[in-house]
């Protein structure tokens, strides 16, 4: 006597991800470093932020001196690009 017996086999289907090469890597690290400041004001930020963890001053006190040193560099830079532009039409006229 044969009696049949349903029998279910799994199938899994599989997908194949890539995985990022090496040279995705490297450009990963070249776009954050282009976001990052320079090594000196880089070491700069970070001694504020230990002044501020060992207590050597509040942390808000830290975070206002890094903030108005940021703005006023951007403003130098601004203000150098107007005085160069003021100077270029000054001596044309």
């Amino acid at each position: 006597m044969d009696v049949s017996v349903p029998v279910l086999t799994p199938h899994m289907k599989t997908v194949h991800v890539p995985t990022p090469g090496m040279s995705y890597v490297g450009d990963a690290g070249r776009l954050v470093a282009g976001y990052l400041p320079p090594p000196e004001r880089l070491a700069f930020y970070g001694g504020l932020g230990i002044a501020a963890v060992l207590g050597a001053i509040d942390w808000p006190v830290a975070a206002a001196i890094g903030i108005g040193t940021m703005v006023a560099r951007r403003t130098g830079r601004g203000m150098e690009a107007l005085r160069g532009r003021a100077r270029r039409s000054t001596s044309r006229t």
